[in-house]
């Protein structure tokens, strides 16, 4: 049997009270925590808010950082980022042999740059963040390789030989500055001269 300090037996009715201060007290308990939730979640609000409105501030007066072309060819991008989008087709042809332009260049584990290569067709893909006038030599820059009026590949301009450019069937003197343009068709040949 329960009892009090006195050794009395404790009535129904004190039993009652103690339950009753037991309840208040855990609902007033209940009632700080729930505030406590409250504050600590305006807290957060109010902090990523100031975080958000500091780094819009932050970017909007960053100095604006213009990139070459080169620079955005050489970049990483990802088919999300993707604003600016052609398919160039290029054809290499050194002393009457058309020669391979390999799957994935441009393609690696770590990166995807803005201009490469799915399969050996020839197929340029200009898959960039910012439109831009991209041209061949940004390309062979991806890729790694010479191009310029005087070598491609591993063919140099000599006595005898020239190299030669046509977009879409028309010579242009443009070389390594041929600008990419969507479904054009380009043609280096590296040849004798006549």
């Amino acid at each position: 049997m329960d009892t009090n300090q006195s050794n009395q037996p404790i009535t129904k009715r004190e039993k009652y009270a103690l339950r009753q201060e037991q309840k208040v007290a855990e609902q007033d308990l209940f009632a700080r925590k729930r505030a406590l939730k409250k504050t600590f979640n305006i807290l957060f609000i109010l902090i990523a808010v100031g975080l958000g409105v500091w780094g819009l501030w932050y970017l909007g007066t960053r100095p604006v950082v213009h990139r070459t072309n080169r620079e955005v060819a050489l970049s990483c991008t990802t088919d999300m980022a993707t604003q600016f989008h052609i398919h160039p087709h290029l054809e290499i042809i050194i002393n009457g042999k058309q020669q391979d332009i390999p799957a994935n260049i441009g393609i690696n584990l770590a990166c995807m740059h803005p201009i490469h290569t799915h399969d050996a067709s020839g197929a340029l893909h200009v898959e960039s963040p910012e439109t831009r006038d991209f041209t061949l030599a940004d390309f062979f820059a991806v890729w790694g390789k010479p191009f310029s009026k005087s070598q491609i590949l591993d063919s140099a301009v000599d006595g005898s030989h020239i190299i030669k450019v046509a977009v879409n069937g028309a010579p242009v003197d443009t070389y390594e500055n041929t600008v990419l343009r969507d479904k054009d068709q380009i043609v280096v040949s590296y040849e004798e001269k006549k």
